[in-house]
C-alpha cells in the first residue's frame, strides 16, 4: 500500500521537478518539459524498478488525466481566430497523406509483409487516420482476413515505438522544420493562427499558491469534473449492450467522450467567467505532463520481438513520418499554415489525446480546436479507409 502511495506521489511531484529543471538547465529548456517527461518514463519503465502490480495505477492514472485535462485546456483557449476552412484543408491533406503513404510503404516492403501485408496495410489506414479504436474496428471488419492475436499484439507494439519517436521529432524540433518549409525561413509566429505571446511565461506556475489562484483552481477543478462526469453518462450510452451500441453497430463510446468533453467544454467558454480562468489552461498542462510520464513508464521496449517486427516497424515508420512530410509539403499549395498541417498529422496519428501536448509545443493555443476537431473527424473516416485501403492493397 504504501508503495503504490508513493508512486502516485511521484506522479503528481515529478512533474513539477522536470519543470523546475528546465527552467534552470538549459539543455532541458531546449528538450522541453514533455519531451524530458517521455524519456524519464521510458528508462524507469526498462530499468524495470516499477513493480509490474503496479500497472492499474499507471493505467488509472492515464484514463482520469485525459478526461479532466481537455476541459482545463478547452477553459484557457481562445477560439476567435478558428477557421473552419483551414480546418477541412488540412484534415483532407492529412488523410490524403495517410492514404498515399500506406499505398507506397506497402509496395515498397510487400515482399516481406507477406500474405498479411493487405490487412497489416488496412488497419494502419484506420489506426493512423482515426485511432486504436479504428485498428481494432478494422481489424475485427475483416473477420478471419483479420490479424491473429501475435500480429494484433505485435502491431500494436510497434506503434507505441514508432509514435513515441514520432512525439520526440515533433517537439524536439520538427515543429519548427516544418514551419520553415511551409512560411520560409524567416517566418515569425505573427499571423492570425499564430498566438504565442499568450504561452511565453517563464514559470506560469509560480503564483498558484496564492489564495486567489487556489479559489480560481478549485473552480476550474469541479467544473472539469463535472464535464468529465457528463461526457463519461452519455459515453456509457454507446457501449456494447445498449441500445445506441446496436443501433451504430459498433463501440462509438471513445467518439462520445471526447466530443461530449468538447462540446460542452466549448458551450461553456461562452460564459465571461469561465473565459477569465488564467489558471486553466496551465493546470490542465500540469495533468497532460502526468499522463505524459505514466503513458512513458509503461513502454516496456524489452517485450517487443524485434526479428518479427522489423518489417513491420519500418512500415509503420513509412507511414507516420511520410505522411507528416507529404502533409508539410502540401500545405502551402493548399493554402494550410504549418501548425495545422503538423496538428492534423499528431491527432490522426496519436489521437486527440496527444493534440495539447503539441500544442503547447508550438506555443499555440488555437492550433488545439484543429487538432481535435480533425481528430473527431478521423474516428469518423478510420473505418471506411481501411476497409478501401485493404481492397486496394488486394488488387496490388
Amino acid at each position: 500500500m504504501i508503495g503504490k502511495l508513493l508512486l502516485v506521489v511521484f506522479y503528481l511531484l515529478a512533474p513539477a521537478a522536470v519543470l523546475w529543471g528546465c527552467r534552470k538547465v538549459k539543455v532541458l529548456n531546449k528538450v522541453g518539459p514533455v519531451l524530458t517527461l517521455y524519456i524519464l518514463g521510458v528508462i524507469i519503465a526498462n530499468l524495470h524498478i516499477v513493480p509490474a502490480e503496479y500497472g492499474g495505477i499507471q493505467k488509472l492514472l492515464q484514463d482520469v488525466m485525459i478526461p479532466l485535462a481537455i476541459p482545463m485546456m478547452l477553459f484557457g483557449c481562445n477560439f476567435k481566430n478558428f477557421k473552419a476552412g483551414v480546418t477541412v484543408r488540412a484534415f483532407i491533406v492529412g488523410v490524403l497523406s495517410v492514404a498515399i503513404t500506406v499505398v507506397l510503404g506497402f509496395l515498397l516492403l510487400k515482399e516481406h509483409l507477406g500474405v498479411s501485408g493487405p490487412t497489416i496495410g488496412a488497419t494502419l489506414s484506420g489506426q493512423y487516420s482515426g485511432g486504436a479504436g479504428n485498428f481494432a474496428a478494422v481489424n475485427m471488419m475483416l473477420g478471419e482476413r483479420g490479424l491473429s492475436e501475435e500480429m494484433f499484439a505485435l502491431v500494436a507494439t510497434c506503434n507505441l515505438v514508432v509514435s513515441f519517436f514520432y512525439l520526440m521529432f515533433l517537439m524536439g524540433g520538427g515543429v519548427s522544420l516544418a514551419r520553415r518549409i511551409v512560411h520560409g525561413k524567416d517566418y515569425k509566429a505573427h499571423n492570425d493562427i499564430i498566438n504565442t505571446e499568450e504561452f511565453v511565461n517563464d514559470n506560469p506556475y509560480k503564483d498558484f499558491g496564492k489564495k486567489k489562484s487556489i479559489i480560481q483552481l478549485l473552480k476550474v477543478f469541479v467544473a472539469a469534473a463535472a464535464v468529465a462526469g457528463v461526457s463519461l453518462v452519455v459515453s456509457g450510452f454507446f457501449k456494447e449492450g445498449k441500445p445506441l451500441f446496436d443501433i451504430l453497430g459498433g463501440d462509438f463510446s471513445m467518439v462520445a467522450l471526447i466530443l461530449t468533453l468538447t462540446t460542452i467544454s466549448l458551450l461553456l467558454t461562452a460564459f465571461k467567467g469561465v473565459r477569465s480562468w488564467d489558471k486553466s489552461f496551465d493546470a490542465g498542462m500540469y495533468l497532460i505532463y502526468i499522463f505524459c510520464l505514466a503513458m512513458a513508464m509503461l513502454a516496456d521496449l524489452s517485450q517487443l520481438d524485434w526479428k518479427l517486427g522489423l518489417w513491420v516497424l519500418v512500415y509503420q515508420a513509412i507511414i507516420v513520418f511520410g505522411s507528416l512530410a507529404l502533409g508539410v509539403l502540401l500545405a502551402k499549395p493548399c493554402k494550410v499554415d504549418a501548425d495545422s498541417a503538423v496538428i492534423t498529422s499528431d491527432t490522426l496519428v496519436n489521437s486527440p489525446i496527444c493534440v495539447p501536448m503539441i500544442a503547447a509545443t508550438m506555443k499555440n493555443k488555437s492550433a488545439i480546436m484543429v487538432g481535435i476537431t480533425n481528430g473527431l473527424a478521423g474516428y469518423a473516416v478510420g473505418n471506411y479507409l481501411g476497409y478501401l485501403i485493404f481492397t486496394l492493397l488486394n488488387t496490388l
